[in-house]
């Protein structure tokens, strides 16, 4: 069963993080003490920094689109849910949502309006937009042998919205209205971070959800190493009790930290401070170092936490490559679900399909510069051939300037590279090198 509410509040903080309540209660643990540990709890928010480090790492270069003859959906790139927000922000917090909820649903609508022609409807600005459900909000869903969506019911509030190949209707209280589509399909794109197991699946597990479970025990074991803490880290004050009556008196006392123990000296006890051993604190700590491991494990980031023996190279490099193949298969289904929601707006507006290109980056490898510089000049040194040197250059200096060069500059410098090496060998053929 998925804890969709655990995976928001380990976004969020909120919820059970924020008011304690989830924090296991200990065995005979009383309310008033139970009610301090939940007052005083800290929530180590590591989930919120892996989902915004993915979405920054996935918009790291923006999406590249050209629209050819689909002016239509330009116009819709431009305020995507008519509410201002332009598609790279709204395919942001998409991708956002998928890492959270596993599934998300994304609705191209179109406001329903009786006009003459489709100059009247640009007059009056009614046109495709698009709107965001989550899983929770899924009362029905029907899905076909190839994995389409044939039947799809949210439920919101006192509104039931339902969705079929051609119709829609939308009940509101008791009073209920339909219509339907210009074309015979379900308006609705399902957009998950990762492919369903099997095609007749359509929702999948949130990406966080075991490293949510695993937050919940880390901000436990906090708080039970901050009670450790709390109750036994001060010294404890050691006392003459030199008779009965002594010991009645200094019931009441309180000392230091509110804690003392008395003792007769004629037994040779001698006045001190005695402190609580620190295996507990010790083992909690390690405890706690173990679930922050397990956490970045789960995400795929094992080589952002230091650890205390440095890791071959090739243990980083598969470390990368394991996060590079991740953050890759989620860009391939934001630009697939962008297809999907671009042919929605065309045929919403009467075309049979979007003739457009949408392209998301997909190469989020984690090279080291210098040493591939160093490797480069090292060769460039060699003298190997004419050919040899020439791609190099290319090489270089493709690495250096990535994508923040367009494809003609870039073919420019390696034309350049090419004329370059031509009269090298041209000068070097005339005297007879």
């Amino acid at each position: 069963m998925i804890d969709y509410k655990l995976c928001w509040d380990s976004y969020t903080g909120l919820g059970g993080f924020s008011d304690g309540s989830y924090l296991v209660k200990y065995p005979r643990e009383t309310d008033e003490k139970y009610a301090r540990r939940r007052q005083l709890a800290v929530y180590p928010n590591f989930v919120k920094k892996i989902v915004d480090t993915y979405v920054g790492a996935l918009f790291r270069v923006e999406p590249q689109r050209d629209f050819a003859t689909n002016t239509e959906y330009a116009e819709f790139c431009q305020n995507v849910d008519l509410r201002g927000t332009d598609i790279d922000d709204f395919m942001r917090n998409i991708a956002k949502l998928t890492l959270i909820y596993g599934t998300v649903f994304v609705i191209v609508d179109k406001p329903k309006a009786e006009v003459p022609t489709k100059a009247h409807e640009k007059l009056r600005g009614i046109r495709p937009y698009a709107t965001i459900r989550l899983p929770t909000q899924v009362k029905d869903i029907e899905i076909d042998s190839y994995g389409r969506i044939q039947k799809i019911v949210f439920s919101e509030l006192n509104i039931t919205r339902v969705f079929t190949p051609g119709a829609w209707k939308v009940q509101v209280g008791n009073e209920t209205y339909e219509g339907s589509t210009p074309f015979g399909e379900v308006p609705v794109v399902a957009v998950s971070w990762t492919d369903p197991i099997l095609p007749t699946d359509v929702i999948v597990p949130p990406f966080i959800h075991d490293i949510a479970k695993v937050s919940k025990d880390l901000y436990n074991a906090i708080s039970e190493l901050r009670e450790i803490l709390r109750n036994s880290t001060f010294p404890i004050l050691t006392i003459p009790i030199p008779d009965q009556i002594s010991e009645e008196k200094l019931r009441n006392i309180v000392i230091g930290t509110e804690n003392f123990i008395g003792y007769y000296p004629e037994k040779g006890g001698k006045p001190d401070f005695i402190a609580p051993p620190e295996s507990p604190a010790k083992v909690y700590l390690e405890y706690i170092n173990t679930l922050i491991d397990i956490i970045y494990s789960l995400a795929n980031l094992e080589f952002v936490k230091g650890t205390e023996k440095q890791k071959s190279g090739v243990a980083l490099e598969f470390e990368f490559q394991n996060l590079n193949s991740l953050l890759t298969q989620i860009a391939q289904n934001l630009e697939q679900a962008e297809y999907r929601i671009a042919d929605l707006v065309a045929k919403w507006e009467g075309k049979d399909t979007f003739k457009g290109t949408i392209i998301y980056e997909k190469d989020f490898s984690y090279r080291d510069v210098e040493r591939e510089l160093k490797k480069a000049m090292d060769a460039l040194t060699l003298n190997i051939s004419a050919t040899f040197d020439a791609e190099l250059k290319k090489y270089i200096a493709r690495m250096l300037l990535g994508s923040e060069i367009d494809d003609a500059t870039m073919q420019r410098i390696e034309n350049e590279i090419d004329g370059l090496e031509g009269l090298d060998n041209q000068m070097k053929n005339e005297l007879g090198l």
